[in-house]
Order: structure tokens, then C-alpha cells, then sequence
């Protein structure tokens, strides 16, 4: 289990990552894209993962991928209830290595 300020903790620690709104929730961005949002009132963090990274961390049932069109693009959820620790540390890792892996956003 993972518990609200952790997962805010673990998601701010990231180099160089920004926190930002968006919608009624809070993102964190890096590079001016988003890695993570975390949904405070369902206890759940969602994750940019590639479809294959969505696969491998399925088999572990506190992830899920989104249920629309989003998930299948990799967007996972991960249950903070449920989680743990060392799980969700990696898979912050694995989104926010798959964002610094692609050119930088364009600035208008």
C-alpha cells in the first residue's frame, strides 16, 4: 500500500518533474508532458506506460488500464490501496523514463 502523501512524495521526487492541474486533478509533467495524474479521491495514480509495459504490469493486479480508448495506448491505473511499494516506485520510474526518452514537446 501506498499511501496519499507517499505517492505525492514519490511523484514530486522525480528530476525535474512539474506538477500541474489539470482537469480537477493534479499531473505531473516532464519535458511539458505528462507522466503521471493522481486521482486524491479514488486513491489511484495513473501512468503513461507503453501497451507491451501495460502487459508485463498487469500481471500484477493492482494494475489495470484505463477502460476506454486511453488504455490502449499503455495509460495504466495503479490501485495505491493495493500496491506495493517498491511496485509503484518502479512503474513511476518506467513512465517518467518513457517521456524522457521522446523529443521534447514544441513550444507554440
Amino acid at each position: 500500500m501506498v499511501d496519499l502523501e507517499q505517492a505525492h512524495e514519490i511523484l514530486s521526487s522525480m528530476p525535474n518533474a512539474v506538477e500541474v492541474p489539470h482537469f480537477d486533478k493534479p499531473a505531473y509533467k516532464i519535458n511539458g508532458k505528462i507522466f503521471a495524474t493522481f486521482n486524491i479521491e479514488n486513491k489511484w495514480v495513473t501512468l503513461k506506460l507503453t501497451p507491451e509495459q501495460q502487459v508485463i504490469y498487469c500481471e500484477d493486479t493492482s494494475f489495470y488500464p484505463v477502460p476506454n480508448k486511453w488504455g490502449v495506448y499503455g495509460w495504466t491505473h495503479v490501485d495505491l490501496n493495493r500496491v506495493k511499494k517498491s511496485a509503484f516506485i518502479e512503474a513511476i520510474e518506467t513512465a517518467y523514463n518513457n517521456i524522457i526518452a521522446e523529443k521534447p514537446k514544441r513550444k507554440r
